[in-house]
């Protein structure tokens, strides 16, 4: 599995034990790639994993799911599930999750804050290949976070603890606290 890592890290030039090997400007380019990069692939993840809870809060809304159970596997067996999930969910933007969950139950606003947060800066490094020259951080010239530079290493703690605060919520939710969620949304 080690080697296997190391090959596709060289193959998408992210072998940074070999930077030596890079002359000049080439390796401060390289470097700067290889800072780039798994900050963009942290924050469209952890912005995956948001938007994943967010279709569970709304799945346990309008699909009951047994008690014990941890996953909607048995639900992906029935047509209505798979068509609201790739028909409706799969379509439907992280904002407007965020805004069917709050009509559904009561969001902390430093929850629904962070949230806001993610996706604006998801969307800025998904989007764009220089997000740094997008208007909202073309004064600036870099994407900050919180009023930090998002690719430094505090920029990431900061990105990570607002994924942190939102992943817990719902983490209590869903899972420790099915039961509260499907009374408060009427479901019995």
């Amino acid at each position: 599995m080690h080697s296997e890592v190391e090959e596709i890290a060289s193959i998408v030039s992210m072998d940074v034990w070999n930077i030596e090997k890079y002359e000049g400007d080439e390796r401060w380019h390289r470097l700067r790639e290889m800072k780039d990069r798994p900050v963009r692939s942290e924050v469209i993840l952890k912005y995956a994993l948001i938007d994943e809870f967010l279709t569970d809060v709304i799945c346990v809304y309008y699909f009951r799911k047994p008690k014990k159970a941890a996953t909607f596997h048995y639900l992906w067996r029935t047509k209505h599930f798979r068509i609201f999930v790739h028909y409706l969910m799969d379509e439907t933007f992280l904002l407007k999750k965020l805004a069917a969950v709050e009509a559904i139950t009561k969001v902390p606003r430093d929850v629904t804050n962070a949230i806001k947060r993610i996706n604006d800066v998801r969307n800025a490094v998904a989007h764009s290949l220089f997000p740094e020259n997008r208007r909202r951080y073309m004064v600036e010239k870099k994407v900050n976070y919180k009023g930090v530079h998002l690719f430094t290493p505090e920029g990431v703690k900061l990105f990570q603890e607002d994924y942190w605060l939102a992943s817990a919520y719902f983490i209590k939710k869903l899972f420790l606290n099915v039961r509260t969620l499907r009374r408060q949304a009427g479901i019995p």
